[in-house]
């Protein structure tokens, strides 16, 4: 009987991943605890697991916390984390913050979760609270597994990886199995209908082979598609971008992948040659997610207004437990830290990667050596990360700021006495948020 703990079980990634636990009959006779600090959002979520529950008659047993503290993890065999500390993931302060005060300096940002300047301050008010649950983990719960989805990933995973060596850190994204989806529609047939390779980091994997199951190359019908179908083009035009400078296609929105990269960004032209509209985000935030709202499809589908959706979602997280408790065998593309399987980085990178799950945990494959200007793109945003995963580790502010220094994107957008600037006052803006865990050093 496997202990399950989803802390932010209110957010996107909880009411899914229950139900996509729940469709294995070999988890079903588990102990899940939903915890969330908001009890605007911990109660319908409840609510619409205890439903799912309901409907295959299993002997789930749910609990509910407002707290990970206090000896919720202990025995726990999995912790999935899905959470923004400080506010709302994408609503509301401090995410307002960490896109407007760049944006007066001309540092254009669309999602600012995983890299550039918002990602690392994103990183500072977060991982403080994941080292804290990984720490707790290591006291109550030591070997089990730490399944992330929160942001900035690679920055996230490599720290826990490091601050929290007795469990097992996995960063869970969905970019590649999502993205050979799009891919195969865009081509006119199933993602089942392809084989495929990828490698880099997160947000930025790189799908190094397409090819159909009879061995034909996939990406002339996909550079075709984008070229004959303008629709094609306009929902992907970053990407398509690099694919026909580079070669190769990579995984993520036009909003993710434009802020990894220099060359859309600092101009307007250039944005709207690529149909990037400037996001406008307010400080004001409600209280409940709209994803739980009265009227919200979740909720119409617990108090039977809507069908029950029972179908499994393409996520990983159900996957690598089912192939723990059953030894199942799976493929997925996991964050983990490099150790050898991509030749282009050091040991130390957070990469994503395919692995092999089983019953004996997580096999990363060795990659080898990826094609030498994808290597360049993806590394100038790994090392920012590893630099911001070093501040954090070692308490150094200055680090952090060095960070922003050297993105690839926030650089082409502004001088380094611009960034460090903005830098300074997005420490003042957010020191609410930090001032427990960095102290006096916020006067950097």
């Amino acid at each position: 009987m496997p202990k399950i703990v989803f802390i932010g079980a209110g957010s996107g990634f909880g009411g899914r991943s229950f139900a996509d636990i729940i469709s294995f009959e070999e988890l079903r006779d588990s102990e899940i605890v939903l915890v969330d600090i908001n009890p605007e959002n911990l109660g319908p979520v409840a609510a619409y697991c205890r439903r799912i529950v309901e409907a295959h008659k299993a002997p789930t047993r749910v609990r509910t916390a407002s707290d990970w503290r206090g000896g919720v993890l202990d025995g726990a065999d999995y912790v999935m984390t899905s959470f923004a500390q400080g506010g709302p993931a994408y609503r509301g302060v401090p995410f307002h913050y960490e896109i407007t005060i760049p944006g007066r300096y001309g540092i254009h940002q669309y999602v600012a979760d995983t890299a550039g300047i918002g990602g690392v301050f994103r990183a500072l008010r977060c991982a403080p609270e994941l080292i804290a649950i990984g720490k707790d983990m290591e006291a109550r719960c030591p070997g089990a597994y730490l399944l992330n989805y929160v942001n900035p990933m690679a920055m996230l995973t490599r720290t826990l990886n490091l601050a929290c060596p007795r469990i097992h850190m996995l960063g869970l994204c969905h970019n590649i199995q999502y993205g050979i989806r799009d891919v195969a529609r865009w081509i006119g047939c199933t993602h089942k209908d392809l084989r495929y390779t990828a490698a880099g980091i997160n947000h930025m994997d790189w799908f190094l082979t397409i090819r159909y199951l009879d061995g034909r190359d996939a990406y002339p019908d996909l550079l075709k598609a984008a070229t004959e179908k303008p629709e094609i083009y306009r929902s992907r035009a970053v990407q398509f971008e690099l694919l026909k400078a580079f070669g190769y296609f990579t995984t993520e929105s036009s909003r993710h992948c434009a802020e990894y990269i220099p060359y859309f960004l600092p101009r307007q032209a250039d944005r709207d040659a690529v149909f990037l509209v400037e996001r406008e985000i307010s400080a004001e935030a409600e209280i409940t997610a709209p994803r739980w709202n009265h009227d919200s499809d979740l909720v119409q589908q617990t108090d039977g207004r809507k069908p029950l959706q029972l179908g499994r979602s393409f996520e990983y997280g159900m996957h690598i437990m089912h192939a723990v408790e059953t030894g199942n065998v799976y493929r997925m593309h996991l964050n983990v830290i490099n150790n050898g399987c991509l030749d282009n980085f050091t040991d130390d990178t957070c990469v994503e990667v395919c692995c092999t799950v089983d019953r004996n945990g997580v096999h990363p494959h060795r990659v080898g050596r990826m094609p030498v200007a994808l290597a360049a793109l993806c590394r100038g945003v790994a090392d920012m990360q590893t630099m911001a995963s070093d501040a954090i580790l070692e308490a150094d502010l200055n680090k952090a700021l060095l960070a922003c220094l050297i993105d690839p994107a926030t650089a082409a957008c502004a001088s380094p006495a611009r960034i460090r600037e903005c830098f300074q006052e997005l420490l003042a803006a957010e020191r609410p948020w930090l001032e427990k865990e960095w102290g006096n050093r916020l006067g950097l």
